[in-house]
């Protein structure tokens, strides 16, 4: 092999090296930087979507109508919350996630009560939040998206234990004493990482869950539309009103 042959060999073989370690360079640069952002900032922070189905009782084409025919069926156990959907106000018995479940207790209710129920269903979209956010205030700002659907699942486990006689007013009671903590600590490590004012972009989210957190008081307090309502019906009707809060503030954040 003549020199001029090594010489070109030995430049190729320098140079090849140069590309391995300035690709490696960028990899490793490119690693850091995914680590750091995943750990550290996040640019968007999203709610999951999710869809209830609604049982209805009865309905009308006025809210004043549906409102005081409710109080006859808060007086049965159901929620008795008043609805808008498709130019009608519905009166509401419950909520359920699973279409199965509310089918199953709309039967019921015809067998029992020989009411015809309607069943619609309601979708709430994905809510997303851009900003640039630490781990932990990602973390908590996540809880706090899904404190409406947080405060109705506890809440639905209570009602179906007092509804099914698992358990009695008393101890439902103190059940809801621990749900309702809940939702003010949600709130409360809210309010700690972003006191007001907080950013633009979290202050229909802190409005959200100063509206649960008002409502869960009203619970706790054993607060009552009217003196015949059981608190199956009380306890429906605030996971109702906390899931119509949740709709608006959905409707809001994608308009």
């Amino acid at each position: 092999m003549t020199k001029k042959s090594l010489k070109t060999k030995k430049t190729f073989v320098i140079i090849l090296v140069a590309l391995i370690l300035t690709a490696c360079i960028i990899v490793a640069n490119y690693i850091s930087i995914a680590i750091i952002s995943t750990n550290s900032n996040s640019d968007e922070i999203s709610s999951d979507e999710s869809e209830f189905f609604m049982l209805s009782l009865n309905k009308s084409q006025f809210e004043k109508e549906a409102v005081a025919l409710a109080e006859d069926y808060q007086k049965l156990g159901a929620g008795g919350y008043v609805w808008e959907n498709d130019g009608y106000f519905h009166i509401l018995s419950s909520a359920y996630l699973n279409k199965n479940d509310a089918q199953l207790k709309q039967t019921s209710i015809k067998q029992q009560y020989g009411i015809e129920c309607e069943i619609f269903a309601v979708k709430f979209e994905s809510v997303k939040i851009d900003g640039s956010f630490t781990s932990e205030e990602k973390k908590i700002i996540s809880k706090s998206l899904a404190i409406c659907e947080t405060f109705y699942s506890s809440l639905f486990d209570i009602s179906v234990s007092l509804d099914t006689g698992v358990s009695n007013d008393t101890s439902a009671k103190l059940s809801v004493n621990t749900v309702v903590n809940k939702i003010n600590n949600i709130y409360a490590n809210f309010d700690t990482l972003f006191p007001s004012p907080c950013p633009n972009s979290l202050t229909d989210l802190q409005n959200l869950q100063q509206e649960i957190v008002m409502v869960a008081k009203q619970l706790s307090t054993d607060e009552r539309l009217t003196p015949l309502q059981t608190y199956s019906s009380s306890l429906k009707y605030r996971y109702l009103q906390a899931l119509s809060l949740f709709n608006k503030f959905v409707v809001a954040s994608s308009q």
